[in-house]
């Protein structure tokens, strides 16, 4: 089950994670606002790009819908004890419906046995949560969805800076990202919108940068310098 929390209306600072009515706080302060204070750099995305607020929007402590694969991340996260989240950051590109946005999040342990069995539970079921995660969506708006798949994108298909065809430096960003596309037909055949997933794992902290756009544009190269500014952001 995902758990939600809107931020619509919040006010900055801790009153941001002050959530629903009756929330018990669950969140450590300092971690949250150091979370907070991090920023995409100016131009990451590319040029054409701007700042959007996303009112209304419902942030979600575990982002993925119910089911196996859910479960499975939902125990590994739980060993780690989320202490920060920040969900409510988003930009648009002037021209066509290209949308990204970004996910911060903050885990309690400190060492890397942690975030690599995190990792490797992603790597594992990544994909089959991606997919019933957008099934769900479409199922919250009471909207049947058509065929979902979200596949891979391996090292040597990406482009720079995180392509890579042998093995990558392990401080790099190239071998710190996964990345998953989701393609997405419920629209129907003709309006195809993919979802370029990139997650970038660094210590105690988790980005995860999701750009939609619509079938036929390729966003690869603004996705990827994104996910390596989000490296050295989150390594600062």
């Amino acid at each position: 089950m995902r758990l939600r929390r809107s931020r619509a209306g919040a006010a900055p600072g801790s009153q941001r994670r002050s959530g629903p009515a009756g929330e018990q706080p669950w969140w450590d302060a300092a971690a949250q606002a150091d979370l907070e204070a991090l920023a995409l750099p100016k131009g990451a995305l590319g040029r054409g790009w701007v700042a959007v607020p996303m009112l209304n929007n419902v942030e979600e402590v575990e982002p993925h819908a119910s089911g196996p694969a859910a479960d499975a991340l939902t125990a590994v996260r739980a060993e780690r004890r989320l202490v920060a989240l920040d969900g409510g950051r988003a930009w648009r590109r002037r021209e066509g419906q290209v949308l990204a946005v970004l996910r911060l999040e903050r885990f309690a342990d400190d060492g890397a046995t942690g975030a690599d069995a995190h990792r490797a539970v992603w790597q594992e079921r990544g994909a089959e949560a991606l997919e019933a995660t957008w099934r769900a969506n479409w199922a919250d708006r009471d909207v049947v969805a058509g065929w979902i798949e979200a596949r891979p994108v391996r090292p040597e298909a990406r482009p720079d800076p995180l392509h890579v065809f042998a093995a990558a430096d392990p401080s790099g960003p190239a071998a710190a990202v996964d990345w998953f596309a989701v393609e997405d037909h419920t629209r129907g055949p003709d309006v195809v919108t993919l979802y370029q997933h990139l997650t970038v794992w660094r210590g105690r902290s988790l980005a995860t940068l999701t750009v939609r756009h619509d079938l036929g544009l390729d966003l690869d190269r603004e996705a990827a310098g994104a996910a390596a500014a989000l490296h050295e952001v989150l390594g600062g």
